[in-house]
């Protein structure tokens, strides 16, 4: 950071000096001077608290210093608020408002830059509550069409069951058992997504998140694809946790899913739990503390971009009207006080955890 009343003036211009200075600096607002070759001749303190970087190294590089991203520099000549991501010296990024004016005296520019980030994300936090209504809508009319052919499959088999039940080819059994099995876990699944499209609270009761993923691994072993195996790790002497093991296992088959798909070429998919205890330091409140389960893969990762915007609804990168599955999850997870957290790096696969509230100890007896 430039010390107080060292020359903020740029290498082949004449330094600022004398009242027009110190205005500049007196200042709250990040501003700079460019000349009438697009050159920055001189940064105020504001700048420098804002950035985290000396004035002097604006002038020299001028504003690829703080750009986010190559390319995306804003024109000193819009007459326009220009906003883009910036960069601060520790490696934080905020979102900038660049506002440019011509001074009445002469060729020379005064550019301001706010930071907005906050209202970016509000808008956004807006936008995202609108595109989850909208899914929510969907959702509600989807399975309510779905729920009514499925009564239709539900009558037909129960009518096979009364004629062919006691048939003894293995081929007629297997097939009553298994049609009887796919109807009821669809009803489930319909329950699940009028649930999500209707906002309702789910019934939360304790719940041993060990067994439910040693149960779900048991019976999703032989259906996964060619080349992806799958491993379980347990954590000893877990705490139950406050949530609904429907709508867990309701979650975890949509990561699952996710997994497969990101892992075309075969890999590892892991499903484990985790605890994270009262005195931890990540834990924001007192309690019990948490515990959860987490679902990763090896596969092709998430870029960056991806990532930020995973859990908002229709976002997906997959084909076309793949993408509601996270945003379902997440709001499972949000109407039973849990989280859901994701890390993803491209090309080294994706880590998914949810996590809820653990039971206090009495509710392991």
């Amino acid at each position: 950071m430039t010390q107080p009343g060292t020359d903020h003036g740029a290498e082949g211009g004449e330094p600022l000096k004398g009242q027009a200075r110190a205005l500049l600096d007196a200042l709250p607002t990040p501003t700079f001077l460019v000349d009438a070759r697009g050159r920055i001749r001189y940064a105020n303190p504001a700048f420098e608290r804002l950035t985290g970087h000396p004035a002097r190294a604006l002038i020299e590089r001028g504003l690829d210093l703080i750009l986010a991203a190559r390319g995306s520099a804003p024109e000193f000549s819009a007459a326009a608020p220009q906003e883009f991501l910036a960069v601060r010296s520790d490696g934080s990024s905020f979102w900038a408002s660049l506002t440019v004016g011509r001074l009445p005296d002469g060729d020379e520019k005064l550019c301001q830059i706010l930071d907005v980030t906050a209202r970016r994300e509000a808008e956004g936090a807006l936008a995202l509550s609108r595109q989850r209504e909208a899914l929510g809508l969907l959702t509600n009319s989807v399975a309510h069409e779905f729920n009514n052919f499925l009564q239709i499959l539900i009558g037909y088999i129960d009518g096979l069951k009364r004629r062919l039940g006691d048939r003894p080819e293995p081929f007629i059994q297997r097939a009553l058992v298994r049609s009887a099995d796919a109807t009821e876990r669809a009803a489930i699944l319909t329950r699940q997504l009028l649930a999500y499209s209707r906002r309702i609270a789910p019934d939360v009761r304790p719940v041993d998140l060990d067994a439910i993923v040693a149960d779900l691994a048991q019976r999703l072993a032989s259906d996964l694809p060619s080349g992806i195996r799958l491993a379980v790790n347990t954590t000893p002497g877990l705490p139950r946790a406050i949530s609904n093991p429907t709508q867990i296992e309701f979650a975890l088959r949509h990561l699952v899913a996710n997994a497969c798909e990101a892992m075309p070429s075969g890999g590892t998919l892991t499903l484990s739990t985790f605890r994270v205890d009262p005195n931890d330091r990540a834990m924001h409140q007192p309690g019990p503390g948490t515990v959860g389960i987490r679902v990763s893969d090896t596969g092709t990762g998430l870029s960056p971009e991806m990532l930020a915007r995973a859990l908002a609804p229709f976002q997906t990168s997959h084909e076309a009207g793949r993408g509601a599955g996270l945003a379902i999850v997440h709001g499972l997870m949000k109407r039973q006080n849990g989280t859901i957290t994701l890390d993803s790096r491209a090309g080294e696969g994706t880590e998914v955890r949810l996590a809820f509230p653990a039971a206090p100890d009495r509710t392991l007896h």
